[in-house]
C-alpha cells in the first residue's frame, strides 16, 4: 500500500539508498487513501495522554453564578485548554449548592500539569480535587450512587 512506499524507497537498494542520508534520522510520510482517520485520532488522544499533555481531573466549585467561569479563568490563566468539561449535581453527596465537574485539558507538558494542579489545590484544596488515574476510582464511586438511588 501507500504506507509502504515511503519505507520501501529508504530501503538498500531503494531509490533514495544514498549516502547524504547514511546516519541521519528521516522520516517517511504515512500516505494512502486507507487510513483509518478515526483510529489516527485515538492513538493520537493516547499519546497525549501518556505523554501528560492531555490531563483530566475531577473539582467541586460553587453552584453560584460565576463558579464556573471562575474555573475556567483559572485554567487558562495557567495556559490550559479546554478539551471537554461534564457536570454532575444529582449525585453529589455536598451541599446542594455544589457542582462536580469533570475536566479533560490541553498542556504542554508535566511541567505545566504540575502549575495547574498548585492552582487548582490553592483554589479548592485537595478535598475538593480528584486528579488523573484517581478519576476513575471517583466516577466509579459516582456510578454506583445512581445506581443506589435507582433502587
Amino acid at each position: 500500500g501507500g504506507g509502504a512506499a515511503g519505507l520501501a524507497a529508504l530501503l538498500p537498494g531503494g531509490p533514495l539508498d544514498i549516502p547524504e542520508l547514511k546516519g541521519k534520522t528521516v522520516c517517511t510520510p504515512l500516505c494512502g487513501g486507507n487510513i483509518d482517520t478515526s483510529m489516527l485520532g485515538r492513538v493520537l488522544e493516547r499519546g497525549l495522554a501518556a505523554d501528560r499533555r492531555l490531563v483530566r481531573f475531577v473539582v467541586t466549585v460553587s453552584d453560584r453564578p460565576g463558579g464556573l467561569a471562575k474555573l475556567t479563568a483559572l485554567i487558562s490563566g495557567v495556559g490550559a485548554s479546554i478539551w471537554d468539561i461534564s457536570h454532575e449535581r444529582a449525585w453529589l453527596q455536598n451541599s446542594v449548592d455544589q457542582v462536580r465537574n469533570q475536566v479533560v485539558v490541553e498542556l504542554t507538558g508535566p511541567a505545566h500539569e504540575d502549575r495547574l494542579r498548585a492552582a487548582l489545590e490553592a483554589e479548592y484544596g485537595t478535598a475538593c480535587l480528584v486528579w488523573g488515574d484517581d478519576v476513575d476510582a471517583s466516577v466509579s464511586q459516582e456510578t454506583k450512587m445512581k445506581a443506589r438511588y435507582r433502587e
